[in-house]
């Protein structure tokens, strides 16, 4: 296998998953909104098909790990069905298929993440160095496209765009796949019934920091899937939207390529715990924002708090768990993210819905502070 080539293969697969992400996390309230389904509904579908996708990502992490699973089909056929169920639901009336449908979708999205993230320590297992903070750059580039595009497109012709886009998105990452290696589990051929399952209370450390990003993310993806509330709050528009999501995305680039360069031999559990200070200090700031002008200039600190997080998480899991457990422990670095879409979209929806955004964002930066602590004191622990 040529490196280069892999390191471009790659960076393009991750590119189109992160676009993935963009409808099903960021879009969502306005397509729902339009199929008729109240914001308190939208938050429990949200949560729903994210929890499914928490309890896949641990089954798919072990499989992949124990060499039961080969992480490419997997990827291909879910693809496949993504592609499928995009255009299906496009075409569907307003009601609770359409919705339903719709959330599915995020769910595939959602389950393709672990074994993505642990692809590039499958590479270096065999030999190819894959720099997944270039990789993640790319991912982070094309999600600022995807944003921009969704936002201008959704106010313009309208959200039917939204699932049609997954449809496209699909397509696209089937096609990339196919051209990619075979890659197995972590299990040396040798000790083909060795299990690598990773047991939590051996490492209090990450357990606590699995913890307290569980809870920054909840404040994420709480204020994210309803972020078009807090746009109108201080007089924006989908457009506005698409640019909010488009400047964070794009600051999230230069940190995810220059990470392991500026990281050195310093450990990724410095660069996590200062990302988790830097999402309470944007979750303040969002309580007090008064115009568009100001969620944007807000959206900048992405670089240091989504943007360092997504780079060092990855580096995180190796260095804390080891290889053995690299597939299962990137699942549970990935199932933070979902908790906070499940538990975000519930909380979100019932606080949205019954006190307005302005509850929301306080109990958001309550949330941020109390994951910031707790980051905090992993940090501190040696184990």
């Amino acid at each position: 296998m040529n490196e280069r080539t892999e390191n471009i293969r790659y960076s393009a697969l991750l590119g189109v998953h992160t676009m993935m992400l963009c409808p099903g996390l960021n879009f969502v309230a306005q397509y729902l909104s339009d199929a008729e389904i109240s914001a308190r509904s939208i938050g429990i579908l949200v949560a729903a098909s994210c929890l499914i996708a928490v309890i896949m990502q641990q089954f798919v992490g072990r499989l992949v790990d124990r060499n039961i699973l080969d992480g490419r089909k997997l990827l291909l056929f879910l693809a496949t069905i993504m592609t499928l169920t995009g255009l299906y639901s496009a075409y569907l009336g307003a009601g609770n298929l359409k919705a339903i449908t719709f959330s599915s979708l995020l769910c595939i999205a959602l389950i393709m993440l672990p074994v993505l993230n642990s692809f590039s320590f499958y590479y270096k297992n065999k030999g190819i160095s894959v720099n997944y903070g270039v990789a993640r750059g790319c991912g982070s580039m094309s999600f600022c496209v995807c944003s921009i595009i969704l936002g201008f497109l959704t106010a313009n012709i309208g959200t039917i765009v939204v699932p049609l886009s997954y449809g496209l998105l699909g397509a696209i990452f089937f096609a990339i796949m196919m051209t990619m290696p075979t890659l197995k589990g972590n299990v040396q051929p040798n000790k083909p019934h060795e299990t690598s399952t990773l047991n939590l209370s051996k490492f209090p450390a990450f357990r606590l920091m699995l913890i307290g990003l569980s809870l920054v993310m909840l404040f994420h993806n709480m204020v994210m899937t309803y972020f078009i509330y807090a746009i109108e709050l201080v007089g924006g528009n989908n457009s506005n939207l698409g640019i909010a999501l488009g400047i964070a995305a794009l600051l999230e680039i230069p940190v995810l390529f220059a990470y392991t360069r500026v990281k050195g031999q310093t450990p990724s559990k410095i660069f996590l715990t200062a990302s988790g200070i830097a999402f309470f200090v944007k979750a303040a700031l969002f309580v007090f924002a008064q115009s568009v002008t100001m969620i944007y200039l807000i959206q900048t600190l992405q670089i240091v708090s989504y943007g360092l997080m997504a780079a060092a998480r990855v580096y995180y899991v190796d260095e804390t768990v080891g290889k053995k457990y690299e597939a299962t422990g990137q699942a549970y670095m990935a199932a933070t993210e979902t908790i906070g879409i499940v538990l975000g979209s519930i909380v979100g929806g019932i606080l949205l819905q019954s006190f307005g955004i302005k509850a929301l964002l306080w109990c958001g930066a309550i949330v941020s502070f109390v994951g910031m602590m707790c980051m905090i004191s992993s940090y501190r622990r040696k184990i």
